[in-house]
């Protein structure tokens, strides 16, 4: 943090640079934050010289039983028909629709996880470049007012980098495994995504719908996500949430995971969507799409942005 300090800002004195940081730190001892201990902090120290914003543990209840401190129960969120929501998204799904470029992408990651990043290879880095692409710009990356859209698909290199050296054990994570350590290897590697995209400043809705089409282990925290699932920001309680409602709903959940769609003929792979998509899909539609994939296509906005009655994903 210090370093990105220096190098955007070399005129902000260190030492000062050091108090402040430690002073916002959530995990710094009352006595180092000083006058600021009392006030709620802005990071949390996760190893020497790496933070993440700051993400307040639900508050502690005491039991009527014994007295104890018991973690109050995250709020679960709005009821919502799984089978039905996800039936709408899905809709007459075809392989030449919008939504089907997270198939091809999510295909092309899990298949060639080992050759992702090298060049000059068919199933390499350009091909990783163009699949990722294409697939952010489908859920609406790539609009007018995103940093994206000035780049060409050779600026993703560095994050395809970074994908092919993240943990092996990112690549199967998925909401059965939202545990304390399962959100923390999900946190690791979300920080290397925003890292890698820089100097595009990479927003949460960005860097999830990377993880959803690369990795398939978070939902895409984007504006119809977050609204159906009851929730204003991404974080480490948000994520929780994801993971008490994969628990609540899982049989539901597990059953609806279908075949990906294969690019070359069209017709289902035996890979299964993850079951973050799943969870994608339902709020998605909760936080109020009008339609499925094959919506008609008097419903495209004026923009042009929204093909054949398809919203773009923001």
């Amino acid at each position: 943090m210090v370093g990105w300090f220096r190098r955007h800002y070399p005129d902000v004195k260190e030492q000062s640079l050091r108090a402040h940081i430690q002073a916002a730190t959530s995990n710094a001892s009352a006595g180092s934050r000083g006058m600021f201990a009392n006030r709620q902090p802005l990071i949390t120290r996760i190893e020497h010289g790496l933070y993440r914003r700051y993400d307040a543990e639900p508050a502690l209840e005491k039991s009527q039983s014994d007295g104890q401190p018991r973690r109050a129960v995250a709020q679960l969120p709005p009821e919502v028909d799984i089978e039905e929501a996800v039936g709408r998204y899905l809709g007459d799904r075809n392989p030449t629709a919008r939504y089907a470029s997270f198939d091809y992408c999510f295909n092309h990651f899990q298949q060639h996880r080992t050759t992702v990043a090298a060049w000059g290879e068919p199933t390499g880095m350009e091909t990783s470049c163009l699949h990722l692409g294409f697939y952010l710009a489908s859920w609406g990356m790539l609009r007018g007012s995103s940093d994206l859209l000035q780049r060409s698909a050779r600026h993703l290199a560095p994050l395809i980098e970074a994908i092919a050296h993240a943990p092996a054990q990112v690549w199967d994570l998925d909401l059965d495994g939202y545990d304390t350590t399962g959100i923390d290897l999900f946190y690791r590697t979300a920080l290397d995504v925003r890292s890698a995209l820089r100097p595009v400043e990479a927003s949460d809705i960005l860097v999830t719908k990377v993880m959803l089409g690369v990795f398939g282990c978070v939902p895409a925290f984007d504006t119809y996500f977050k609204k159906g699932f009851g929730v204003s920001t991404f974080g480490q309680a948000a994520l929780r949430r994801v993971g008490d409602f994969y628990q609540a709903n899982a049989p539901a959940i597990d059953r609806l995971r279908e075949p990906t769609l294969d690019f070359t003929t069209g017709q289902p792979t035996t890979r299964l969507y993850p079951r973050a998509k799943v969870v994608d899909m339902t709020f998605f539609i909760a936080g109020g799409y009008p339609g499925g994939v094959a919506a008609s296509s008097q419903a495209a906005g004026p923009s042009g942005l929204e093909e054949n009655g398809m919203q773009a994903r923001e």
